[in-house]
């Protein structure tokens, strides 16, 4: 690797990642790591995958569990702290095939955008914290590298499968080009978790029933997430109160929007003509909206950013980033809840790829998504800090 690629990618991971965790280091270390899956996942490693844990994929835990294995001992300690040591390592690793799979497609500039765009997202976080998106962004990663030879894909891709259950959907993009032997390992990724279910409960199927009995999801792909997407554009669009009573209670917060949605549109409409003054209107749309609506903004904006981003960058991508990609969409839009559909979003490497392309053409507005970026890091890293839920 050069120096001055290395020395670029460390300066983008160590700078945001000072945004999102220093926070932390306001309250004893490493316990502050503990909080929400991170106590499944430490669960996982230490007795291994019993009753609803069986929603969890096991390679992480397993990973952890075998890199802590000569100590004897898993403590929550030590667990907390290999996960944070392995996590950014993987984050890292992703962030470098990340640049040079950029790179290789639209060029340096597309690869720079790329990885200060990856690190410099609030969701980066779940990239450096005991979770499983900085393992399988470098999985998934990998698997989609075009100058791979099909012995490491098929095996990046069966360590995916292993990893989350989206994994498994590097598949369709295998077998449409014809890489039998990578789309043959990526199965037998998925192979192993109903085996691990057949061992421990007699069950192949036992991940799905565990997030049915656990979370309340409903196995397999269905529509009876509607009523949660409904809510959630809901309470965008027409705010909380509205939303919860079912009627239109405070008129202010819709007006609001309207107007951001105004000032988006007429940003739109300048970009040419009046650059300066569009990019001032939009990034007033943009603060206002996130101010106004908090979370769910940031969650139903993803959503909506991701399928036009898709769209935009349809032919732009190879074949297999497409199949991966519109996949990986259309199970994460067919989820029974919309609850961390975000951070799912954002660990998907098609979409890292093309939102750093259109920075690259785009600059001032990749700037301001940027600085909008760092921003939300900081937020974040309070957030988390504080122990306030982040997605």
């Amino acid at each position: 690797m050069e120096r001055s690629l290395l020395k670029f990618l460390l300066n983008s991971w160590g700078l945001s990642r000072l945004l999102l965790l220093a926070p932390l280091l306001a309250q004893p270390l490493p316990q502050g790591l503990n909080r929400w899956d991170v106590v499944h996942y430490l669960a996982l490693a230490q007795h291994g995958a019993q009753g609803n844990l069986q929603a969890f994929f096991p390679l992480w835990p397993a990973l952890v569990a075998w890199l802590l294995s000569p100590t004897a001992i898993i403590s929550s300690n030590t667990f907390l702290w290999a996960g944070f040591g392995i996590a950014n390592f993987a984050f890292l690793s992703a962030l470098w095939l990340l640049h040079h799979q950029a790179k290789g497609l639209w060029g340096d500039a597309a690869a720079r955008w790329t990885v200060l765009l990856a690190c410099f997202n609030p969701l980066s976080l779940f990239a450096s914290i005991p979770y499983t998106e900085a393992l399988y962004l470098l999985l998934t990663a990998a698997a989609l590298a075009q100058n791979l030879p099909p012995l490491l894909q098929g095996i990046a891709g069966g360590l995916a499968a292993a990893t989350r259950p989206t994994g498994v959907l590097l598949l369709p993009g295998f077998l449409l080009q014809k890489r039998w032997f990578a789309a043959l390992l990526t199965g037998l990724g998925l192979g192993m978790v109903l085996l691990l279910g057949i061992k421990n409960s007699g069950d192949p199927f036992a991940f799905l029933h565990a997030q049915q009995a656990g979370w309340g999801h409903q196995p397999g792909l269905n529509l009876s997430g509607l009523p949660r997407w409904q809510r959630l554009f809901s309470q965008i669009l027409l705010g909380p109160q509205n939303s919860n009573s079912g009627q239109l209670q405070d008129l202010l917060f819709p007006l609001l929007m309207l107007v951001f949605a105004g000032l988006a549109f007429t940003a739109w409409r300048l970009d040419n003509n009046r650059p300066r003054i569009a990019l001032m209107l939009g990034g007033s749309s943009l603060m206002g909206a996130w101010l106004l609506a908090g979370s769910p903004f940031i969650n139903g904006a993803m959503v909506l950013s991701s399928l036009g981003l898709l769209l935009w960058g349809w032919d732009r991508i190879p074949i297999e980033q497409r199949c991966f990609a519109l996949a990986s969409l259309g199970a994460y839009f067919l989820k029974q809840n919309t609850i961390s559909i975000e951070r799912h979003l954002y660990a998907t490497v098609p979409l890292l790829l093309l939102i750093g392309l259109w920075a690259s053409l785009n600059p001032r507005w990749g700037r301001l998504l940027l600085g909008f970026g760092a921003l939300l890091c900081l937020v974040f890293g309070f957030r988390f800090a504080s122990g306030g839920w982040v997605g």
